[in-house]
């Protein structure tokens, strides 16, 4: 049975949130992750890591989970600091001048503010929660697609992270970049690392036209294997 309801925000109740859930997928239609969306998903996820017998989890994909979300609110809302600002995203000086400034701009308040433009410009990040006794897959989606400069920076920037086990480390050889630090998918990789989870499950993908795409896949238990690593034994053995 599939059930569909929105999420009061309170002040904010006219960006409200749409939760979609059956019986072992959860959607969330959302404009950027609120406190009362956030408080949801962690009961969410608490509640479906009994069910599958692996509770220790969910602390670490409440994690994963509210970094991704929030890098993807964060894209949206860049695209719309942009064309308020006159500033082409794919314009290599522009784009070092407005992250520069949309670093500096931004505050609690000013996601509050956005959020509401997020839906006027219908700019969603779209939250998918798919489990089953085997793992549990996240997705986070956002409809802004990255330019080729952005796809760039951000296999490097995972590839980058992938090569840091000392998340302060990391913070100090990479604090004075001028997007930022990454230290969102550094989280995310070093909360993998901690449960030997492989961090090569998480990924970060855009078809240039449509959408950006966050997806991790957590095993549930050893004799599972990942989609990604299926693929990858395909490829090897022709």
């Amino acid at each position: 049975m599939v059930m569909t309801r929105l999420m009061p925000q309170g002040a904010d109740a006219d960006a409200a949130d749409e939760i979609i859930e059956n019986e072992n997928r959860l959607v969330v239609r959302a404009y950027g992750l609120t406190r009362a969306t956030e408080d949801f998903l962690r009961g969410y996820l608490r509640r479906i890591l009994n069910e599958t017998g692996r509770p220790e989890l969910a602390a670490a994909l409440e994690i994963i989970l509210k970094e991704l979300t929030t890098n993807a609110a964060k894209a949206n809302f860049k695209k719309i600091f942009f064309a308020e600002h006159e500033l082409r995203i794919d314009d290599p000086e522009h784009y070092e001048q407005g992250i520069v400034r949309f670093r500096e701009t931004f505050s609690e308040d000013i996601f509050v503010k956005y959020r509401k433009k997020a839906k006027e410009f219908e700019l969603l990040v779209l939250i998918s929660v798919d489990y089953d006794p085997d793992r549990v897959i996240l997705e986070i989606r956002n409809n802004v697609p990255m330019t080729p400069e952005e796809e760039k920076r951000a296999r490097e920037k995972l590839r980058l992270a992938m090569t840091y086990e000392d998340m302060g480390q990391f913070i100090l050889d990479n604090a004075d970049e001028t997007e930022g630090a990454g230290l969102g998918i550094m989280l995310c990789l070093t909360t993998m690392r901690s449960l030997d989870i492989n961090p090569r499950l998480l990924s970060i993908s855009t078809d240039f036209r449509t959408h950006t795409l966050a997806r991790v896949e957590i095993p549930l238990h050893d004799g599972y294997i990942p989609a990604r690593m299926r693929y990858e034994q395909r490829r090897r053995t022709g």
